[in-house]
């Protein structure tokens, strides 16, 4: 293990570029601390690294002066002021340079054993925790302050106590007064939106724990007025991440031309390379065929050391062209639908990629990747035995979720849900998968799917289980 030569790294962030290497080195103010894990790296603005100087353990976050990395320390600082006075935990401040090989840094106690507070928690824990919660944000606010930039790994858990990190997103309008209701509920139906379907569910029934915090009435007309809140919120949250979907960001790589368009998560791309996209055709011809249809192909394949399945959806003849030219592909469709199910809380196999094939701008053969989950359909499993309770519960919990958050499926039958070898039950073949405004339209749709999804058990015995499921 060779131990970068001491700050040299840095250049390498400030210039933009990777860094490799780990650990390496970082001498501030005489000091030396061995850096061993990049936790966040936006290239030329900041870093922030897991470090230790002898015992002591320490997240040191790093500001590029010439991205207003002095300004964004002045907003770190000033965060943690703030949080400090308000009662709310968070890491102790350790120092602060507003000097260092170019940049700014400041360095928090590291947090040994702390989670965050993401949305994949347990629903039991939730309920243990949910009323620290409420506490920390009422305590916020009550302070005159809000946390802008709210997502679950801002939050963190140690020992059942929650911790407030990412501090220079705090914002206080008015110093030495409470924050006024309508910013106070915009603010905190920001923090419910954040987390997934049951979890998120389960906060709005209890959220008149923040209101007894703030000593305010808590009767049908606020009842109504935080749903509406959470709602808009929510919609806003869900945009934003598809959209991303369809755009570069630090999640997804995209680009669009005349010739081809795709997506696909920064990781996969990374560690694929280009070559995959180019390549895509003989692969599927090296692999383990899963289905040879005629409208879609779906292949195994093992590449850079990643299990994938890759669907490929094709053009059956000209005029199969030019109806399917102008919309939007089903790799696309899938594509949007895999990430708004991982964003709801769907089991579904976590999705790699869409790339489309255009002549003149126009779509025709196209392409969804995914993860390879060894899984069997439901169908032939429950020919062979019973649905297990938990199964059953997983089951019930797809058609909730779908049913909150007003999507069909579009084609129920058994052989689209899978039970994989960790036990879950994913849902997939996702290209028919539509969210509904209309509230009649989609009544109408769901019941589709229920009664779809009913009629695949011929066995009377797995009928009445189902049945009595009431999905």
């Amino acid at each position: 293990m060779i131990i970068m030569e001491a700050n040299r790294q840095l250049t390498l962030f400030i210039n933009g570029e990777n860094l490799h290497d780990l650990p390496f080195n970082l001498d501030i103010d005489g000091k030396r601390y061995v850096c061993t894990e990049v936790l966040r790296l936006l290239p030329t603005k900041r870093l922030v690294v897991k470090a230790h100087s002898g015992d002591q353990q320490l997240v040191i976050k790093l500001f590029a002066k010439n991205k207003k990395g002095e300004r964004e320390l002045v907003r770190e600082l000033l965060g943690y002021q703030r949080v400090e006075k308000t009662g709310v935990k968070t890491p102790q401040l350790l120092f602060s340079l507003e000097e260092f090989s170019g940049c700014c840094a400041v360095a928090y106690q590291y947090l040994e054993q702390a989670l965050p507070v993401d949305s994949g928690s347990p629903l039991e824990s939730l309920e243990q925790l949910s009323d620290l919660l409420f506490e920390l944000t009422a305590k916020l606010h009550q302070s005159g302050c809000y946390q802008s930039d709210y997502h679950l790994d801002n939050i963190l858990i140690v020992d059942e106590k929650y911790f407030l990190i990412d501090l220079a997103s705090i914002k206080c309008p008015q110093e030495n007064e409470q924050l006024d209701k309508n910013e106070s509920l915009a603010n905190l139906a920001l923090l419910i939106a954040q987390f997934k379907g049951l979890q998120q569910h389960y906060l709005r029934q209890n959220i008149q724990g923040y209101y007894q915090q703030r000593g305010w009435p808590f009767d049908q007309s606020e009842q109504n007025r935080i749903e509406l809140a959470i709602d808009k919120a929510w919609l806003k949250r869900k945009v934003n991440y598809i959209s991303k979907c369809f755009r570069s960001c630090t999640m997804t790589r995209y680009n669009k031309t005349f010739s081809y368009e795709y997506g696909f998560r920064d990781a996969f791309i990374k560690a694929t390379g280009a070559d995959f996209i180019d390549n895509i055709e003989g692969l599927m011809s090296q692999g383990e065929m899963l289905k040879d249809g005629n409208s879609a192909t779906v292949v195994r394949v093992n590449y850079a050391g990643i299990d994938l399945v890759i669907k490929r959806y094709n053009i059956k003849s000209f005029w199969h062209f030019i109806k399917r030219c102008f919309r939007p592909s089903r790799a696309a469709v899938s594509w949007r639908n895999a990430n708004l199910l991982e964003l709801i809380g769907v089991a579904t196999p976590a999705p790699f990629g869409f790339f489309e094939k255009r002549f003149l701008g126009l779509r025709y053969t196209a392409y969804f990747m995914s993860a390879y989950s060894p899984a069997k359909e439901l169908l032939n499993i429950y020919q062979q035995k019973k649905p297990t309770e938990d199964e059953l519960k997983q089951i019930k919990k797809i058609f909730s979720l779908l049913q909150q958050y007003q999507i069909a499926h579009g084609d129920l039958k058994a052989q689209n849900l899978l039970l994989d070898e960790q036990g879950r039950v994913l849902l997939i073949d996702l290209d028919a998968m539509k969210e509904y405004n209309d509230l009649d339209s989609f009544h109408a749709a769901f019941a589709k799917d229920k009664a779809r999804f009913l009629r695949n058990w011929q066995d009377p015995k797995i009928n009445a289980i189902f049945m009595a499921l009431n999905v």
